[in-house]
């Protein structure tokens, strides 16, 4: 079949945004392209049906075609990593307008990368962590470390173990899993999709942010920086831990639908 009759079959069972983006993502061709090289036959269109297959099958958009796409820039996704989302910008640019560009930094939890790799592009010099635990969201993290060509340090543990890095750092910043265990079930049936390891913040949700704020904390710098994505019912939750810690200046950051986003705050100088 020709690349224009691939994308009609596409639409016949999908949306046109979800045919476009199979398109684009397997063989390079938008919508420009389609109607330029539409005739054309391409080498192979065995992924591009395999892609239409997992997405009729109900898996999300992104793992049926392997990539996803954050603040402008293409990450590699699949079953076992947390699909990006928009609502991690509000965190990466909180960090990107505290930072001056030779800050030591860790992202705990760092799932497919985007955080570590996105402050690595926009920050050459600074000194970028990330750390992960879980097997196959690590092989996406190396991945997409090697793709941007960025010189982040990869620790492969779990972010509990605070002793897994040493030294200091002026920031920490983390997307950690922070759906309470009991509504997990309850999901939209893609999310189900996901690693429930990415997902689940434990019985209040707050599992990571105790972690975080207990043992994290101590290793940043007098007037260091936390960054943390929350639940949008978490705020006044995650706050009082990081005040438990004489963590001063902590502020809510709201995302664009109003809702609370991140929770941020500043050790004592």
């Amino acid at each position: 079949m020709t690349y224009f009759e691939l994308y009609s079959y596409a639409k016949k069972y999908l949306t046109e945004y979800e045919a476009m983006c199979i398109m684009e993502d397997i063989f390079g061709i938008d919508r420009l392209k389609l109607a330029i090289h539409g005739n054309d036959v391409p080498e192979s269109e065995i992924e591009f049906m395999t892609a239409v297959e997992k997405r009729l099958s109900g898996m999300p958009l992104q793992y049926a075609t392997g990539k996803a796409y954050f603040m402008g820039r293409e990450y590699f996704v699949g079953e076992g990593v947390l699909i990006p989302r928009d609502d991690t910008e509000v965190a990466v640019n909180e960090c990107i307008n505290s930072m001056k560009g030779t800050e030591r930094v860790i992202d705990l939890c760092s799932g497919s990368g985007i955080i570590a790799v996105t402050l690595a592009k926009e920050f050459p010099q600074a000194e970028i962590y990330a750390v992960e635990l879980e097997n196959k969201a690590y092989e996406y993290l190396e991945k997409n470390v090697e793709y941007h060509s960025t010189d982040v340090r990869l620790i492969h543990d779990n972010i509990f173990n605070e002793n897994c890095v040493d030294g200091e750092f002026d920031i920490i910043i983390s997307n950690p899993p922070y759906i309470r265990t009991d509504i997990i079930p309850d999901l939209q049936s893609e999310v189900q999709y996901e690693p429930t390891t990415a997902l689940d913040g434990g019985n209040d949700g707050l599992d990571f942010y105790r972690c975080i704020a207990e043992k994290w904390i101590k290793k940043l710098k007098k007037g260091g920086k936390i960054i943390l994505e929350i639940g949008e019912e978490q705020a006044k939750r995650v706050s009082e831990l990081l005040k438990m810690q004489e963590i001063t200046q902590i502020c809510v950051v709201k995302d664009i639908q109003n809702l609370d986003r991140v929770v941020l705050g500043t050790v004592k100088k």
